[in-house]
């Protein structure tokens, strides 16, 4: 029924349509997307519904946004629409400052609630060696049970297994499972396809609010349906935690996604850094007692993206006619 309902919503959008409906039509279809996966998967977690959807398919719901972008665009463009959107969406001819915003944003955030935690006397961790890093990541991985709630641990022990025994390779496949779950999975739909359609006509900060919005709502997932369908109450504050976190993160990931000519790589890397520097600081440098609680790294979130209004002033406050030429690092 959902996918049936999918395909309905893409053939709803047309190249005419206006900017809300695409945008409407886009949240929709990716909705449908991953709650064909979520629903089932947490009715089973309540125990409504036998055996258990498997943790790959739980994982590949998370590209719903991607996916759905995707399809729109051939659906309103064709194969040359398609083309060009993923021509210009990974073009990596922009200033390479951004780079460097979308790399160092976050340590600098992290380093940055560590700096108070020392100079108002509070808890600071040790430093790790570099067998502590390699060792606390692998830890991670093997905690991990699967997204779909049951017992078994096979992903988390195959990236513990990928992980190998450098650090080296440890780092990379934990930046490459970041990089993938978020940056690849949602920014060609939340930046790529609202975004830019949310743009014309409305200055860059209130469409980077919409999107905040219905970005973080999106965010259910197992948990929560599981809690629709009796197990608890606590996975209902899943979609509000989210999106106290996502309205401060889109607003600095459309800073740099406008100033880089509207490519989504830096984009992409924001997102990346942004969620393994949030779980390494809350759960894998010192587990148990995390380094930096959520609420901090929220309020850290808020600050940044207020700085970022602040600084990109002059690309945040523009309308359409004047993004495409906006760049704050110059």
């Amino acid at each position: 029924m959902a996918l049936s309902s999918a395909l309905e919503l893409a053939n709803a959008s047309k190249p005419s349509a206006g900017p809300w409906r695409q945008v409407g039509v886009f949240y929709l279809l990716a909705m449908a997307l991953s709650l064909a996966v979520w629903i089932p998967a947490g009715a089973q977690l309540a125990g409504v519904l036998p055996g258990r959807v498997p943790a790959l398919l739980v994982l590949a719901s998370q590209y719903s946004p991607t996916l759905a972008a995707l399809i729109l665009i051939w659906r309103e463009g064709g194969l040359a629409g398609l083309g060009r959107f993923l021509s210009r969406s990974l073009n990596p001819m922009f200033d390479p400052r951004w780079y460097a915003v979308a790399l160092l944003t976050p340590s600098l955030m992290g380093l940055g609630l560590i700096a108070l935690h020392a100079f108002r006397g509070g808890y600071v961790p040790p430093f790790l060696s570099v067998q502590d890093v390699h060792d606390h990541i692998v830890r991670y991985w093997t905690s991990i049970q699967d997204a779909s709630g049951g017992a078994s641990r096979d992903v988390g022990v195959a990236l513990a297994r990928w992980s190998g025994a450098s650090l080296l390779q440890t780092l990379a496949v934990y930046f490459a499972v970041c990089l993938a779950n978020g940056g690849i999975s949602e920014e060609a739909g939340w930046r790529g396809y609202a975004l830019a359609r949310l743009l014309e006509g409305r200055r860059v900060l209130t469409a980077a609010l919409i999107v905040g919005f219905f970005w973080g709502l999106w965010h259910t997932g197992p948990a929560f349906w599981a809690a629709v369908f009796g197990r608890g109450t606590s996975g209902f504050a899943i979609p509000v935690e989210y999106t106290l976190g996502t309205i401060p993160l889109t607003v600095m990931i459309s800073w740099v996604f406008v100033n880089a000519k509207r490519s989504l790589l830096p984009g992409m890397l924001f997102h990346a850094c942004y969620n393994g520097t949030f779980f390494f600081l809350t759960q894998i440098w010192t587990p148990g007692h995390p380094a930096v609680s959520i609420l901090e790294w929220l309020a850290a979130s808020y600050v940044a993206a207020l700085l970022v209004v602040a600084i990109g002033a002059k690309t945040m406050f523009a309308r359409t006619a004047q993004v495409d030429v906006m760049d704050d690092a110059a």
